[in-house]
């Protein structure tokens, strides 16, 4: 990254995941959209994953939290029997 570019670490700063063109790493920048647009220039590439609470699993099988209560996984199997082609993981 060029030293012309500071990363602040301000609070309303987008956070932007990229590849670094020379080491071909994963790295965070908290950067401008104008200092962000200028680390495009120089061959970063962005990076998108989906976030933790998406793609991680819980006890029940489904995305979101962990520790899932038993009263809606029960909700989850009436869905279920009711609806035969549901794709509801339970």
């Amino acid at each position: 990254m060029d030293t012309h570019i500071v990363q602040r670490k301000w609070k309303n700063m987008p956070t932007y995941r990229l590849i670094n063109p020379s080491t071909k790493e994963v790295e965070d920048h908290l950067v401008s959209i104008a200092d962000y647009e200028v680390l495009k220039q120089e061959g970063y590439v962005q990076v998108f994953e989906p976030s933790k609470i998406i793609r991680g699993k819980d006890h029940s099988g489904t995305a979101g939290g962990h520790g899932t209560s038993n009263e809606w996984k029960d909700k989850l199997r009436e869905i279920k029997k009711h609806h035969p082609l549901s794709t509801i993981d339970v």
